[in-house]
């Protein structure tokens, strides 16, 4: 089987080996299509002598394998998923995954669409459900208020549409030039982040909001943040940041500060079956038409080094709203 590593230099290379056997709760996956994410080209950069050579984490594709203890699946079931970035990951032909991170592919759209979600997905529904406590049922939040910074990208297009499903009101900041975005990806209100936030939340008649969860920069927003979130409200947030945070200014109004990232359960070992579950949720919804895919752009190559190169560097190039997908040729 071909797969591709990050060689001593950062650059990605394709290698012949030997097809990986599953253990215990492994499938073996026959890949079929992935999703290329922003971490990807973040970890060539950060990796480590210790690190899988192998990344990539969204995909989707064919079962082939299964170890002694994984018994959810049939041989030839078509799964999706977004591994950990404790192992190998789907830069290549064959993947182990766990079964408990992984859920059917939806079989109501085309391939590449469902491809494009699993991290995101994770991403929003762990934010909303596991730190926000919001119920995963259509429309039980009606009168919870919800800003989203960054909310055209990649998680946060994700999670607008999951929280307007849930019910709650979302408000999202953007470049004017995405609000159509936002509209169409379940936001009630669109913010642009070049102007005086709080003074747009409060002309918008929003003068504070239940909870604010930052996808971009924690340093940049957590002041914002603080300010117009309502007493015993929720700041979330995901990107690291070198820059001191000043939590004690946190206690006058009892807020909470959370942290999110995606691969703690499968990295830690930590409920890991609950992401598969919600996986399994993103599915029925996908097929429903109740989410929507925000796949923008489906390349159809063989999975290579040089077709994933090509992908990161159209990433890199901030030339692509939504998510970009390489497809396998049948």
């Amino acid at each position: 089987m071909r797969r591709v590593v990050v060689n001593e230099n950062r650059e990605l290379m394709d290698e012949e080996t030997s097809r990986p056997s599953p253990q215990a709760h492994d499938v073996l996956v026959k890949i079929e299509a992935i999703s290329i994410n922003p971490i990807d080209i973040k970890r060539i950069h950060r990796i480590t002598a210790t690190d899988p050579r192998v990344l990539g984490y969204d995909a989707l594709g064919e079962v082939v394998a299964t170890g002694s203890r994984a018994n959810q699946y049939q041989i030839g079931d078509v799964i999706f998923y977004a591994g950990t970035t404790s192992r190998d990951g789907c830069y290549a032909d064959y993947q182990l995954v766990d079964e408990r991170l992984t859920a059917l592919a939806p079989t109501r759209i085309p391939v590449a669409q469902a491809a494009a979600m699993p991290l995101t997905w994770l991403t929003a529904y762990e934010i909303l459900v596991d730190k926000l406590g919001v119920q995963p049922t259509r429309g039980a939040h009606k009168n919870d208020t919800l800003l989203v910074i960054n909310g055209a990208g990649g998680a946060g297009s994700v999670l607008t549409q999951l929280a307007r499903w849930m019910g709650l009101t979302v408000i999202a900041t953007a470049s004017p030039n995405n609000f159509d975005w936002l509209r169409e990806h379940g936001t009630a209100v669109c913010i642009d982040y070049h102007g005086d936030i709080q003074a747009q939340l409060k002309q918008a008649g929003y003068p504070t909001v239940d909870a604010v969860v930052n996808l971009f920069d924690t340093a940049r927003y957590f002041d914002i943040a603080r300010a117009i979130v309502r007493p015993f409200g929720h700041l979330v947030n995901v990107a690291l940041t070198p820059e001191p945070i000043d939590i004690m200014s946190l206690q006058a109004k009892s807020l909470s500060f959370d942290w999110e990232l995606m691969f703690t359960k499968s990295n830690l070992g930590y409920e890991m079956a609950t992401q598969g579950a919600a996986l399994a949720l993103l599915s029925r919804l996908l097929d429903n038409g109740d989410i929507t895919s925000t796949l923008t752009k489906r390349i159809v190559a063989p999975i290579n080094a040089r077709t994933i190169t090509q992908a990161h560097d159209c990433l890199s190039a901030n030339s692509v709203v939504g998510k970009i997908v390489i497809e396998s040729p049948k």
